[in-house]
């Protein structure tokens, strides 16, 4: 599906559509082209992704005087925004979790993603203007205009009513329960038949060799996971490692909150809560051994996320951003840490509230 968005022009006219509506107030047209980047990001995945939505971002940032850093903050912002909805990532959650693998999510799990969601929208909002004040004055020297890189060809123009293409496949999981693959082959029928209906095949053909490139790292994670798990369910390493799970404070609420809320920051550098690094061990072993409710541990692993979303220097999209603006990747790290620790905190309270009562 995200390679269909790409081929087809649909995330392209998402961004510049959204460019062109925000008008000329610089931290305005940020904001609008934060919540197209969200928007996108609940369906895109991969670097590749990452560079075809950034190519069109940044530049349109920069261009209206933002500077380097804070269009950089705002975007990664704006990847991990979406990205809570991200249904590949939560194909990960369920594969880690056995959350309903044959049925619909538990009702719970919508509500704390959405919850999770406002969250993340109230902190990043109240820190984009604090971040621009303190920027001081936007400059006035601009590296290209807005209406040159806002400007969409006539042929490559698509209709409105494909714009609602990210939405499809929430609906269909989110909503009407439908399994992964078929809410993702739904919307990319969805973005076919409104954009390329007579070529609807060889779009289709393209982009499944082209999504075979993006998905592979994802389900090779996938199997290493299932590995992991059946490991770790053998009487004799569930035998040597309880001892040690059973003892960390997270079975009462402040226990709960403090741990996983305070010790955030592991999620950086492929550490122990990093569920893209060491974390994925941890998680499923706490899992496995049942040391917290399936749900709460689901809170505590999207809650903890956002921090590796957004801090982690090792993320492949945060280098690539530093790189394509000419920052520091460290300076976005810095940038954004506490607030995202302050992300963490409100959604593990959130999760002890809804799971853990």
């Amino acid at each position: 599906l995200g390679r269909i968005m790409m081929q087809t022009g649909i995330a392209e006219g998402i961004i510049k559509r959204a460019a062109e509506f925000g008008g000329d107030q610089p931290l305005i047209v940020a904001f609008i082209l934060m919540i197209a980047t969200a928007v996108l990001f609940t369906t895109l995945t991969g670097l590749g992704a990452i560079i075809m939505v950034g190519t069109l971002v940044l530049p349109i940032m920069m261009s209206l005087g933002l500077p380097r850093k804070l269009a950089s903050v705002l975007f990664v912002l704006a990847f991990a925004t979406g990205f809570i909805f991200n249904i590949a990532l939560w194909t990960l959650y369920r594969q880690i979790l056995q959350i309903a693998p044959e049925g619909a999510l538990p009702a719970g799990v919508s509500k704390f993603a959405f919850g999770l969601l406002v969250i993340m929208v109230v902190v990043v909002v109240v820190y984009s203007i604090i971040a621009a004040r303190r920027a001081g004055e936007i400059s006035l020297f601009a590296m290209a205009a807005k209406e040159e890189l806002t400007n969409i060809p006539t042929e490559k123009r698509v209709p409105l009513i494909s714009f609602l293409t990210p939405f499809v496949p929430l609906v269909l999981y989110l909503g009407l329960g439908w399994k992964e693959v078929p809410a993702f082959l739904g919307g990319a029928v969805f973005a076919l038949i409104t954009t390329v209906p007579r070529r609807a095949i060889q779009t289709l053909t393209a982009a499944l060799v082209r999504g075979i490139e993006d998905g592979a790292p994802a389900a090779i994670l996938m199997m290493g996971i299932g590995m992991l798990l059946n490991a770790l369910k053998l009487p004799t390493v569930e035998a040597a490692l309880k001892p040690i799970v059973i003892a960390l404070p997270v079975q009462n609420v402040w226990g709960y909150i403090l741990f996983f809320g305070l010790l955030s920051p592991l999620a950086l550098y492929r550490g122990p809560l990093n569920l893209f690094g060491v974390g994925i061990g941890v998680y499923s072993l706490m899992f496995a051994l049942g040391i917290l409710p399936p749900l709460a541990l689901l809170a505590a692993m999207m809650s903890v996320t956002q921090v590796q979303n957004v801090c982690d220097p090792t993320n492949t999209h945060s280098v690539w951003v530093a790189n394509f603006t000419g920052v520091r990747v460290e300076e976005i790290t810095k940038a954004t840490l506490l607030p995202m620790m302050i992300v963490a905190l409100c959604g593990l309270i959130l999760g002890a509230f809804l799971f853990l009562r």
